[in-house]
């Protein structure tokens, strides 16, 4: 039997989370939740955000990364809950949608010191989650309307991951230059492999979320749910900088697992829309970790290259946007919103544009393969179930990371 005493992270606002890291209550659920280190890092910015708040800062809205936003119909959380993973609550993202769920807070561990950070240095950040599985214009357009309702003439923008493409979209449809800066972090403005390999069941955490769920497996999930959501079609390698054309569907494996040929073509066209970058516009992109930088069609699989020009989730060539600053860092793709070096740099870039804290000269092409694997291999990995319960604290809240953890091979 649960004890009432001890909340349910799950049924907790942000800002109630927030006043336990002041308070220093439930410390050991928190600090499971966080990581201990985290979680120490934490309570003290939660402390001095207190002490710093200023109500008439410049608003910046943070925008996360692809499936970095809660998804559920209220007052039930399907994306991310382990009872809701557990018992097939992920056929319920499935599109289109039997019915409507709603955005309803952004994963915490990612990005709750990137706001505590952004409310000490004197700003007013507010959490921006979306639904992932959209449109990248039907994101764009719906985050443009909440600036607009709130009465905003200028706001800023700092922007995980998918998060980058709905904020270019935005700036298209922005007409009354609401927004005034924009910084992107591990951004992939051309393209990524890993909506690829989640298409194909093979990306590492579609296998252990199925791992989790009892019912179904990853090629199930993958044709179920993944392979119809447009914002996975949109975040596809950009044909002139792969050796494959990733929106002919002539050049994906023929079987089961097959993409929509129409979602594939729309997106093509989104793709084609989103504007260069101007003034305004900043990105952030890691380098220097494993990461998958080309594909090819072998015996109707996909074959995988794997070298170190990258951030583990985005090639370095794919994260570039023309006409953007650019600055670079040695780190993950995850790692950017919680690395100090990155924030504070995201602070000067919000103050003044500019920052010495990071390299704006990128890190030479490696090239070298480090190894190369198949989606046949992959799916070997993560195959039996798992109880959430018997993963370690550590899995848990690297749940959607692209890394199989010993608990689930």
């Amino acid at each position: 039997m649960s004890n009432p005493a001890v909340p349910n992270l799950g049924d907790l606002h942000d800002e109630q989370i927030v006043a336990l890291l002041r308070s220093g209550a439930h410390a050991m659920l928190l600090s499971a939740y966080f990581g201990e280190q985290e979680y120490r890092e934490l309570c003290q910015y939660a402390k001095l955000a207190a002490t710093r708040a200023n109500g008439a800062g410049p608003i910046v809205y943070i925008l996360p990364g692809i499936m970095g936003s809660k998804l559920g119909t209220s007052p039930h959380l399907i994306w991310l809950h382990p009872v809701a993973i557990a018992n097939g609550g992920i056929l319920e993202l499935a599109m289109p949608a039997e019915k409507p769920l709603t955005a309803s807070g952004v994963m915490l561990p990612g990005y709750l010191k990137l706001k505590l950070m952004l409310e000490i240095a004197g700003f007013r950040p507010v959490f921006y989650p979306f639904d992932w599985r959209c449109d990248l214009f039907e994101l764009g357009r719906a985050l443009l309307d909440h600036i607009a309702a709130q009465g905003e003439r200028e706001v800023m923008l700092v922007a995980h991951s998918m998060g980058g493409l709905v904020a270019r979209a935005a700036l298209t449809l922005d007409t009354q230059s609401r927004i005034k800066r924009l910084v992107q972090l591990g951004a992939p403005n051309e393209g990524s492999f890993a909506p690829v390999q989640a298409l194909r069941a093979v990306y590492p955490t579609v296998r252990k979320l199925a791992a989790l769920d009892q019912s179904h497996s990853a090629e199930e999930l993958a044709r179920k749910v993944f392979l119809a959501l447009p914002g996975l079609y949109q975040m596809l390698p950009t044909p002139a900088l792969t050796s494959i054309d990733l929106f002919d569907p002539r050049s994906w494996p023929q079987d089961e697992l097959a993409p929509n040929a129409t979602l594939l073509r729309e997106a093509r066209e989104i793709r084609a829309r989103l504007p260069p970058a101007d003034a305004r516009c900043a990105l952030i992109a890691g380098t220097s970790q494993e990461t998958i930088t080309s594909v090819r069609l072998v015996e109707n699989q996909f074959e995988y290259t794997i070298t170190r020009d990258g951030d583990g989730t985005v090639p370095l060539a794919l994260a570039q946007w023309r006409n953007a600053a650019t600055w670079f860092v040695s780190e993950s793709h995850g790692g950017l919103t919680n690395n100090d070096t990155v924030l504070a740099a995201v602070i000067d870039l919000l103050q003044t544009t500019t920052t010495l804290r990071l390299s704006d000269r990128a890190p030479p092409v490696e090239g070298k393969p480090v190894r190369v694997t198949t989606d046949r291999q992959l799916r070997a990995q993560a195959t039996r179930k798992v109880q959430w319960d018997a993963l370690s604290l550590d899995s848990r809240r690297r749940i959607l990371e692209p890394v199989i953890s010993p608990e689930f091979l």
